[in-house]
């Protein structure tokens, strides 16, 4: 019975989902109107959701646990997740990873059938084992492809910030009109950056050096030491700052590479399996008949 009845619901969610919903007029009128648009999400973040329960929950076990647990802040802080709703997230899910076994031990239980109890507690153990370690690896994924593309606009924004030090900008003016330029959430990141500096007092190049060890792109840092010079010194820093550009653009080129490399090497596993497969089909009849005769 509970599981007809599960079943049952299974079918009628997949039912009102695919049936067609009437479109909200507002959320339409807001979409139309790109003045009030919100800009996207930086890519690589994690999807946003009902996050009350996982805040709350992470608050609390930050409260009683303090500095003692280890996150990777540095991943978080760039994908714009808190400590707490990430702390929250991983308690979560293993915990359910810890139910699940035993919600599976009654149901079979109720349909007569009754499992040893070391099954169901060593599959406890290791599903929430499994699931605590779930968000931390997503989290790293997400970090990864977002530093990916963090790279792709530092290489773009040194090109522009040498554009406008060719145009006889000083160095604060340069870093600033070339970070106005983007609307990605890498440019929104460098100007509020930008601009906490300058409302602090503190130079552009250094707000750039905190940046990149925050994020984790040392790639940022460079044209900051660079651009310091420059701001300093008052040195000539073109030529600098092209060749910097380029080198970065050859690294990522390398690592776009690399990455078609591995994936086109994984590939060849798949490929073997499904040609001894296939010969295995097309020999085994003929092998059969042989040792038959």
């Amino acid at each position: 019975m509970l599981c007809g009845a599960g079943a049952g619901v299974g079918v009628a969610l997949i039912v009102r989902e695919l049936a067609p919903a009437r479109p909200d007029l507002s959320d339409a009128l807001r979409r139309l109107d790109p003045d009030r648009t919100p800009p996207p999400p930086p890519a690589g973040t994690l999807p946003a959701g009902p996050a009350a329960l996982p805040d709350r929950v992470g608050e609390r076990l930050l409260s009683l646990a303090g500095d003692s647990v280890r996150l990777p802040r540095r991943d978080l802080d760039l994908l714009r997740i808190t400590p707490a709703q990430h702390l929250g997230k991983k308690t979560l899910w293993a915990a359910g990873g810890l139910l699940f076994p035993q919600m599976l031990q009654i149901l079979l239980a109720l349909a007569g059938t009754r499992l040893p109890f070391a099954i169901p507690g060593v599959a406890s153990l290791a599903f929430a084992g499994l699931l605590w370690v779930h968000p931390t690896s997503e989290v790293k994924q997400h970090a990864k492809a977002a530093r990916r593309e963090f790279r792709y606009a530092v290489a773009s924004y040194l090109e522009r910030v040498e554009l406008a030090r060719a145009a006889r900008s000083g160095a604060p003016q340069a870093l600033s009109r070339a970070a106005a330029v983007g609307d990605s959430w890498t440019f929104q990141r460098l100007r509020t950056r930008l601009e906490q500096a300058q409302l602090s007092g503190v130079s552009a190049w250094e707000a750039l050096r905190q940046l990149a060890d925050e994020l984790g792109v040392p790639e940022l840092a460079r044209p900051a030491e660079t651009l310091a010079l420059a701001g300093e010194d008052g040195a000539s820093v073109r030529a600098t700052l092209q060749a910097q550009a380029r080198q970065l653009r050859a690294a990522l080129l390398a690592d776009a590479k690399a990455e078609a490399n591995t994936a086109s090497e994984a590939m060849i596993i798949p490929v073997v399996a499904l040609v001894v497969l296939m010969m295995f089909f097309v020999g085994y009849p003929a092998a059969m008949q042989i040792l038959s005769s």
